[in-house]
């Protein structure tokens, strides 16, 4: 039984990686010393769980060039962090 639920408990430990989903809509597109970015707003009402309003949160993600091409501002976005 021991053998068990220490088993279970690494399962567990390791088993989640901590990653977040965050979505939003794109503020902003820019690029840097050839690195592309996304400037996401997710603060935006529809994917607020409890509807407060409140001032913007911004979050800058990382992305390849194609997916920078591939989106515009006011497009939805969701990324792991």
């Amino acid at each position: 039984m021991r053998k068990f639920l220490l088993l279970l408990a690494i399962i567990f430990v390791f088993g989640c990686d901590g990653l977040v989903k965050d979505c939003g809509e794109i503020y902003a597109k820019y690029s840097n010393d050839g690195e592309y970015f996304l400037a996401v707003n997710l603060s935006s009402s529809k994917y607020s769980k409890d509807g407060e309003q409140g001032g913007e949160i911004l979050a800058d993600a990382v992305v390849t060039k194609s997916i920078y091409d591939s989106v515009n501002v006011g497009d939805d976005y969701c990324f792991e962090n």
